[in-house]
């Protein structure tokens, strides 16, 4: 079969791995890397009709807009109109949907969809996607709605495709990913309600019911020890949030908490306290871009939001429904962490990610490090973009001396720690 990929829309994306160009026959490890979402169910199957052929299987579930995506090593170029075509075999089982949906997105030229149809069913079928003229170089995502007409669908059934193809680009430059886990909340338990954190301790915890819209999934940032996953969002896309059936009442919390990282593509991306008086209501903060509060690139990022902001935009705090992280114009990959309502507002001692400066930097050879407070720094780990520990101490020390004459010029993540704090600090070697 010829080799052919697919590419995602971004009402999903529950942590979607790499695959290779286009086209996608499904004959290689890699391109089993599709991610059902809203209900759908994505694997790579042998062909019921042929032994020798390997197909991708779609079982479809009931939401309006189910589906699964794949993002790719290698942009879809759609700006030829004599060859924006893709195309692919697909085999739609009696009894199921026969409107479909094409969508691409997730680089800088942002999305492009087409509805189209099957004629036949319980049979294999060619289909040619034909996209319109004006569209753009870089689409590294591919998304496929099995049930979509105008409004979406719900009908399910299990959709099998082959052979997908179409126009290669540029290669998708590597992501950048965070170098470190998020700093541990040192709020106290009484304090708090946790909304997403899986770090031990908070025993007060709200528990979602249900997940809506498209993000990456989570991340295991800190596998050496332990589980400490963040949650994923590539920008291009719905957003993401969580909910549950019935309203919560947080009158009891006055600040809402969260930590960030955003890679350097991203401008701005908004979080949404979203209530349900009888009538849900989405009540947005905006990170970046002239928004509440500017953005930091690379770097994790504490952010503190008192409740006053929210309730003075009409949320009532007895009507807490559900969260959400969302884009806010460009495109862009943010990992977030430790979400929570929190009683008390955060001091400087309580902040484990302000206890640290880092100086010079950038610099050629000599980073000072120093603890605020003047506890002494236990444990200093410097790590590369790739994630690798290049330099390690022990200092016990609240001032610390970095030697990194022998590093290569590039952006660094220096992982600080003493008995009561730890920090993540972004270091340039110039």
């Amino acid at each position: 079969m010829k080799k052919i990929t697919l590419l995602f829309t971004m009402l999903f994306v529950a942590s979607l791995s790499y695959a290779q160009s286009l086209p996608l026959d499904f004959e290689v490890p890699e391109d089993d890397a599709f991610t059902g979402f809203n209900g759908t169910a994505a694997s790579v199957i042998t062909d019921p009709g042929d032994p020798g052929n390997q197909v991708l299987q779609f079982v479809a579930g009931t939401d309006q807009w189910d589906g699964a995506a794949i993002n790719l090593d290698t942009y879809v170029d759609l700006s030829n109109d004599a060859t924006n075509t893709i195309t692919f075999e697909m085999f739609v089982p009696a009894g199921s949907s026969n409107n479909h949906l094409l969508k691409f997105e997730g680089g800088s030229s942002g999305a492009t969809e087409l509805f189209f149809t099957t004629t036949v069913s319980n049979a294999w079928e060619t289909i040619s996607v034909n996209f319109g003229p004006g569209l753009g170089t870089e689409y590294p995502t591919l998304v496929i709605f099995t049930d979509a007409a105008a409004a979406g669908g719900s009908t399910t059934g299990t959709y099998l495709f082959d052979d997908i193809n179409g126009p290669n680009g540029a290669m998708v430059p590597m992501e950048e990913v965070p170098a470190v886990a998020a700093p541990v909340p040192n709020t106290p338990d009484i304090e708090a309600l946790s909304i997403y954190n899986d770090v031990p301790g908070y025993t007060n915890t709200w528990v979602q019911e249900y997940a809506f819209g498209t993000d990456g999934g989570e991340t295991d940032l800190d596998p050496t020890a332990g589980v400490n996953n963040a949650r994923r969002f590539t920008l291009g896309a719905a957003g993401w949030g969580q909910g549950r059936n019935s309203v919560t009442d947080i009158t009891s919390y006055n600040y809402l908490q969260f930590d960030y990282w955003a890679d350097s593509t991203t401008v701005t991306f908004t979080f949404f306290l979203i209530g349900n008086n009888g009538v849900v209501t989405e009540y947005k903060y905006k990170i970046g871009d002239s928004g509440q509060a500017t953005i930091t690139n690379n770097a994790w990022t504490h952010v503190e939001i008192p409740l006053s902001y929210f309730t003075g935009l009409g949320f009532a705090k007895t009507d807490f429904f559900q969260w959400k992280i969302d884009k806010e114009g460009t495109a862009g990959l943010v990992h977030v962490d430790n979400i929570y309502f929190s009683t008390n507002a955060l001091s400087l001692d309580d902040l484990a990610r302000n206890s640290f400066k880092a100086y010079p930097n950038p610099s050629e050879n000599i980073w000072t490090l120093r603890s605020v407070n003047n506890e002494p720094i236990n444990r200093v780990q410097v790590i590369d973009m790739a994630g690798r520990q290049v330099i390690t101490m022990e200092p016990n020390s609240n001032e610390v001396a970095v030697d990194a004459s022998q590093l290569n010029q590039g952006i660094y993540f220096v992982k600080i720690k003493t008995d009561l704090a730890e920090q993540s600090i972004k270091l340039v070697k110039e």
